[in-house]
């Protein structure tokens, strides 16, 4: 009784939408802003599944959708994402090789370390939440970190890690608990 009609839906995107890169893959999508908040925050729109977790590129900026989108509404999946304010630096991957053998026939290897990664992220001083109602400020030496739920985000940040961000932080915990979001508590100078 209300199935929206495809065609018009189809013409819609094919008009106003643009493109985006979403998890590196380019994507048609309407991006459209709500209603003024503190944070970068900004739905996306598309045809093909958003997912909580999904990494954004748009006009040169990294978002992080923090929403699940699960069904379509109006034909369309729609999903907050919010802009990744800082990039965190981890060394890149170590490679070692044999490159010859000492007198004794023990083998000499040489290790080299690949090109640093960055791991977009949102950083705040409250506990992460979608709606500021809900909010807990964290002690005034520690921050929440929100990053994408990876292989390569859960091996460079593992508890007890450290990274810079104004100021040295190590991480204490890790949570799991919003599907495709690595939400980390951090503290400075421990």
């Amino acid at each position: 009784m209300f199935s929206p009609n495809t065609a018009d839906l189809d013409y819609l995107f094919d008009s106003t939408s643009q493109t985006v890169t979403v998890n590196d893959t380019e994507r048609k999508a309407i991006i459209t802003n709500p209603s003024i908040s503190e944070f970068d925050q900004k739905y996306i729109h598309s045809i093909e599944q958003v997912i909580q977790g999904d990494m954004i590129a748009l006009e040169g900026e990294r978002y992080l959708v923090i929403t699940e989108s699960i069904s379509k509404r109006g034909g369309k999946y729609k999903a907050l994402m919010r802009h990744c304010n800082i990039e965190i630096e981890r060394q890149g991957e170590e490679v070692c090789e044999t490159v010859g053998y000492n007198d004794f026939g023990d083998p000499i290897v040489e290790c080299t370390v690949g090109d640093p990664i960055f791991i977009s992220a949102i950083v705040d001083n409250k506990s992460f939440s979608i709606d500021n109602s809900s909010a807990i400020r964290v002690p005034d030496n520690q921050i929440i970190v929100v990053v994408q739920d990876n292989q390569v985000n859960r091996d460079k940040l593992k508890v007890n890690d450290t990274f810079n961000f104004e100021g040295n932080y190590k991480v204490l915990n890790r949570d799991f608990t919003k599907k495709g979001l690595m939400i980390l508590t951090c503290e400075m100078g421990v």
